[in-house]
């Protein structure tokens, strides 16, 4: 004789086992929806902020280079200014040692 008697049949046992085994497909499945759209949603705030930073950046290295070629582009003209002949003579050489580059 057992000391141990279950008030459930093994049938009513075995459909309980199988109602919670549903249950917790369930929660695993709405677990892993919630896990993915976090993921989804962290990844998304990442990438905003990153793209945020490289546009700064960019903004950055783009007034740097724009104010480097304009004091670049003013020095050139104020060389050309106070030696015109010389700026002249370097502009024909130039010129005619890249056309004999690009004929060969």
């Amino acid at each position: 004789m057992s000391d141990v008697q279950s008030d459930a049949s093994p049938s009513s046992a075995s459909k309980d086992i199988a109602g919670d085994i549903a249950t917790l497909k369930s929660d695993i499945a709405s677990l892993i929806k919630e896990m993915k759209d976090l993921a989804i949603r962290e990844g998304s705030r990442i990438g905003q902020d990153a793209a945020e930073k490289i546009s700064g950046s960019a903004s950055e290295i783009y007034g740097g280079v724009s104010k480097q070629t304009q004091r670049s582009a003013e020095a050139v003209g104020q060389h050309v200014q106070d030696w015109p002949v010389s700026s002249l003579l370097i502009a024909f050489v130039g010129g005619f040692a890249i056309s004999k580059l690009f004929t060969r």
